[in-house]
Order: structure tokens, then C-alpha cells, then sequence
């Protein structure tokens, strides 16, 4: 019984100590994402570079083709940071994306310089209409992309 309560023991504190980053070997931050339920980030493909440039890949997940009414974009972890609404690319809205197919947006952001390796964090809010049976819907899909800024080039 004792043994058992020192292997616990162990086990917790060393789960603790893992998810405080104790044992990382200062690897880059992984590109993750929350959120996201019909409309997810591509996200091999996501970036942010030291100016604020975004780069973002989605694919339409939504079962149907969908007409993307506007994008919005706020960086979190930068408050000062501001992008336009709706993105610059695509050129025209609204956007018809059939399902499965991949919906790519960029920006160039204001006052959002960082330097390589600082953490972002995205929130990004995509509107859409979805026609189900006859009838048109606006929904919206919102999710945070999270990263390490790149260089710019």
C-alpha cells in the first residue's frame, strides 16, 4: 500500500512538472487550434509572419457548399494588432466555397510587428450562409489558431 501511494505520488508530480514545459527541449511552439466546427484551419499551412502578415488555409467541412459572407481577424496575444474586415484576399466577398474544397485568406496587419518565435494568438470568426432544404442560413464558425510568429521574407 505504501509503494502505491509513493508511485502516485510520482506520477503526479511528474505529470505537474511536464505540463509546466520543465522537460521541453526548446523546440518551436507547435501551430494548434480550438474551436472550429465546420470550418477548419489547414493548419500545416497557417502563418503569421513578424509584420503581422496572416496567411490561412480553411476547408469547408460544412457537408454543403457554402457563400463566406466576411472573415474576421483579432490577434489576442497583440492587442494593438488590428486586420481589416472582411481580409484582403480574396479580392471580392462573398466567397462560394463547395464542401471540401479550401478557402484561403490573407491580411497584412497594422502596428502588429513581433519578433521570430513570440507566441500569436488568432481569433478568427468566419460568416457564412448555407442553403439546408430550400432555405438559406447565416451561421458563423469561429475558432483561435495558435503559433510562433515566422520571419518575414
Amino acid at each position: 500500500m505504501t509503494y502505491s501511494w509513493a508511485i502516485l505520488v510520482v506520477m503526479i508530480v511528474g505529470i505537474a512538472m511536464w505540463q509546466l514545459g520543465i522537460f521541453s527541449m526548446g523546440g518551436a511552439t507547435p501551430t494548434t487550434s480550438t474551436g472550429f466546427n465546420k470550418i477548419k484551419p489547414l493548419l500545416t499551412l497557417a502563418k503569421m509572419d513578424t509584420t503581422g502578415h496572416v496567411d490561412f488555409t480553411f476547408t469547408n467541412g460544412a457537408g454543403s457548399t457554402i457563400s463566406v459572407a466576411g472573415v474576421s481577424i483579432n490577434n489576442t496575444a497583440d492587442t494593438d494588432c488590428t486586420y481589416p474586415s472582411p481580409p484582403t484576399t480574396p479580392s471580392t466577398w462573398p466567397v462560394s466555397i463547395a464542401s471540401g474544397e479550401n478557402l484561403y485568406i490573407a491580411a497584412a496587419g497594422t502596428n502588429c510587428a513581433q519578433t521570430a518565435g513570440t507566441v500569436y494568438s488568432a481569433y478568427i470568426n468566419i460568416t457564412y450562409d448555407q442553403t439546408v432544404g430550400g432555405t438559406t442560413l447565416r451561421r458563423s464558425d469561429s475558432g483561435t489558431i495558435r503559433g510562433a510568429y515566422e520571419a518575414a521574407i
